[in-house]
Order: structure tokens, then C-alpha cells, then sequence
């Protein structure tokens, strides 16, 4: 018995198989490279998202405590105008304010207001801090009081700015050449140009709060993305100033 041996079983042949391992190199090469960037910009918006969010608290931090400026504050104090802002410590970088919080027990009529603003969280002022070394930026709470505690409240910023005036007011944001984040078209309910105040005269304060994020990687390489920048605002009413 005789057994023939079919041509038509041999497999691949060797340029065959490096035909089909490049194009599966290829594919997998664009695959990781696609993969990659979306990863990076992943990692970039979440940068973002913290960013912003650091930013958000310490406004919220910021805008409760300066809102209490001048609160039952004693009178004769000095440096101290009559809506709580110190006067010779504050400008449009740093704001430092001052309210009386707390009372003291009363026999007779249960509770009166204190005497002083020597208590904790009575004296505080908010600043931006730059750290040379790391080349960062922080919004910074001091603490007068007790131990002068100094908190950081937000750590990736770039520019922080108060604005006074003596009337709520309505505004446009901008980007100055600096790259500071600024107010301007500042408008009262008049409509018309709001000029701004010295911060003794303030009862109402504007602070902008710029956020960079630098670009990653280069214009036309793969996962490129440009610098942006974000600014946020928060209008603060001083109590103390409110007419009623």
C-alpha cells in the first residue's frame, strides 16, 4: 500500500509570519501610544480636579472668616478700623481681620460680650506664600493668637488678590500679562465704574485666586496638552458693615 504525501499541508511561510507579527507590532504599538494619552489625560484632569477643589475650600474658609470682620469688636483698638481690617497689615496681597467671637458667663444676665480679641481664631490673616525652593505657592492662614499657628489652606496655586469696596459690586474676570488672576469692569448697581476703596473703608471685598496647570509634553507630539489656567472669586460681605 502506497501512501502519498499532499503538497498543500506545508503552514505559514517565514515572510508570511513577519508580515503578520509586524502588523501585530504596529497595532499594538498605536494601541499602547493611544492608551498612554489617554492615561495622561486622566491624570491631568485629575490634577485639575484637585486643584480646583483646594482652591474651593480655602475660599470657603476664607470667605466665613473675613465675613466676621469687625464682629463686636471692641472699640479703641488700635491699627483696627471700624469693620475689622487691620489696617497697616493688609493690602491686595495679604488681608489680616479681626472680630470678637466668644462672650463670657453672666450671673445676672446669662451672657455678655468679651472684652478682647485675644482668643483663637479672633486675629487671623490669609496670604500667598512662595516657597523659592520648591517653586510653589500656598494659600496661607495665620493664626495671631495662642501658638501663631500657620496653616496651609490650598498648595497649587499661582496668584491670590483682594479687591475693596464700599458696595457690592459686579465684575469681569481676566488674566493680567503676569498671569495673575484679577478682577475688572467692576460695575456697582448703578451700572456704572466702581472705583476701589482702602481696606478700612471696605464692606465688601473680592478675592481671585488663579490656578496653572503646565502643559504636558510638546505641540504636536502625542499626548500633548497646552497649559490652561483656571481663576476662581469669592465676594465676601462684612458684617459689621451691614446697614439695616
Amino acid at each position: 500500500m502506497q501512501t502519498k504525501r499532499s503538497h498543500n499541508e506545508a503552514g505559514f511561510s517565514l515572510i508570511e509570519l513577519i508580515i503578520a507579527m509586524g502588523i501585530t507590532v504596529t497595532i499594538m504599538t498605536l494601541s499602547c501610544s493611544l492608551l498612554a494619552a489617554g492615561f495622561n489625560m486622566r491624570s491631568r484632569e485629575d490634577r485639575k480636579s484637585d486643584a480646583i477643589a483646594d482652591v474651593q475650600r480655602a475660599l470657603n474658609i476664607m470667605t466665613r472668616e473675613i465675613s466676621n470682620s469687625g464682629l463686636k469688636v471692641p472699640s479703641g483698638l488700635p491699627t483696627i478700623a471700624s469693620n475689622g481690617i487691620v489696617t497697616n497689615d493688609s493690602d491686595n496681597d495679604e488681608l489680616r481681620v479681626v472680630s470678637n467671637l466668644n462672650g463670657m458667663p453672666d450671673p445676672a444676665n446669662g451672657y455678655t460680650e468679651d472684652t478682647d480679641v485675644t482668643d483663637s481664631d479672633e486675629d487671623v490673616k490669609f496670604l500667598m506664600y512662595v516657597d523659592a525652593d520648591l517653586g510653589q505657592r500656598y494659600i496661607v492662614r495665620y493664626e495671631k493668637n495662642g501658638t501663631n499657628q500657620t496653616t496651609v489652606l490650598a498648595n497649587r496655586i499661582d496668584s491670590l488678590i483682594f479687591r475693596y469696596y464700599d458696595e457690592r459690586v459686579t465684575y469681569d474676570t481676566t488674566v493680567n500679562a503676569d498671569g495673575t488672576c484679577d478682577i475688572t469692569n467692576v460695575l456697582n448697581a448703578a451700572g456704572t465704574t466702581e472705583a476701589e476703596v482702602s481696606p478700612s473703608a471696605a464692606k465688601f471685598i473680592v478675592i481671585a485666586v488663579g490656578v496653572t496647570l503646565p502643559a504636558v509634553a510638546t505641540p504636536g507630539a502625542d499626548g500633548y496638552q497646552p497649559a490652561s489656567q483656571v481663576q476662581l472669586t469669592s465676594d465676601v460681605v462684612l458684617r459689621n458693615s451691614i446697614v439695616y
